[in-house]
């Protein structure tokens, strides 16, 4: 449990609604659901039952509603007093808010780059669920965050595309597929497949790849961690689709095997995203630079 998930109990709680309080979260209406279900499996009580067409707290939920509003209030209270303090905030700290595919395989580049003229920053990096990462930006938790394949887009937050990541094709050290290098998307038809779950934007975005090429894929497990859907693959459960960056050196060709797509171009969209109406401090504006310059770079290419 959670102060992001008792804040979502609050703002059902004070909405009645589920897509407003996905709004107010910025998560999907699917997420709130899950997050309620599993309060309730910690608490072992029911918290709503619907009565004509609206959300009632039960008995248990109402005592429940009170603790978590004080507590989301004392949350929402601090946070904004740190945001008032702003100018006094260290301009030399960068926080940073990011999936893990990300974080591990890909954005540790462009923090190595930044450090190596601006040594003495401090540069923090929160691994989270895509959903949280949105909170975190507009909530001022981080000053950038990083994901794939953004699901919504949002008028206060700024989204720039900084990198394309090659999916593949991921097999383990059992499959038949082990000895090859390439695999034509036609053959993924009869393949036994471990996807992320259904809620995350690259499974949306893995799903449209397969349905444009008419592939019909047998989906054996849905998880919800690419280090968890490695270790099922590797375990001989079936294979999976995953961005080429998350299987390491040693990795490859030991207990995974990398395919590449050899008759069709898979590349995942890689965002860095940030408040617009947040003013970055000038250890955050560098580490923007970055990217900006990528941009304008790649621009004066084209």
């Amino acid at each position: 449990m959670n102060i992001e998930t008792l804040k979502v109990f609050r703002d059902l709680s004070d909405t009645g609604s589920f897509s407003k309080t996905a709004e107010l979260n910025y998560i999907s209406q699917s997420a709130v659901s899950q997050q309620i279900k599993k309060l309730e499996r910690v608490l072992k009580c029911k918290l709503y039952h619907r009565q004509t067409g609206r959300i009632m707290l039960t008995p248990c939920g109402e005592k429940f509603y009170a603790a978590s509003r004080k507590i989301a209030g004392l949350y929402d209270g601090v946070l904004k007093n740190i945001r008032e303090l702003g100018p006094e905030r260290a301009s030399d700290e960068i926080r940073i808010s990011t999936i893990y595919s990300a974080g591990v395989y890909m954005i540790q580049n462009y923090i190595r780059q930044y450090l190596a003229k601006n040594p003495g920053t401090k540069i923090s990096v929160e691994y989270r669920q895509f959903s949280q990462i949105y909170s975190d930006i507009s909530g001022g938790r981080a000053d950038f965050g990083f994901m794939a394949c953004p699901y919504r887009k949002c008028a206060s937050l700024a989204m720039l595309p900084v990198a394309k990541d090659e999916m593949v094709l991921i097999a383990g050290a059992s499959s038949p597929l082990a000895g090859r290098k390439s695999v034509n998307v036609g053959e993924l038809a009869g393949q036994d497949f471990i996807f992320f779950d259904r809620a995350f934007p690259s499974r949306r975005y893995i799903d449209d790849f397969l349905k444009t090429h008419r592939v019909k894929p047998r989906v054996r497990m849905e998880l919800d961690n690419i280090e968890t859907i490695k270790t099922a693959v590797a375990s001989g459960s079936g294979v999976s689709l995953l961005p080429r960056s998350a299987v390491r050196d040693d990795e490859n060709g030991i207990t995974l095997h990398v395919l590449k797509i050899a008759d069709a171009q898979f590349l995942r969209p890689i965002y860095l995203i940030y408040n617009r109406s947040r003013k970055l401090n000038p250890a955050a504006r560098g580490f923007l630079g970055i990217f900006e310059g990528q941009k304008k770079a790649a621009a004066g290419r084209s």
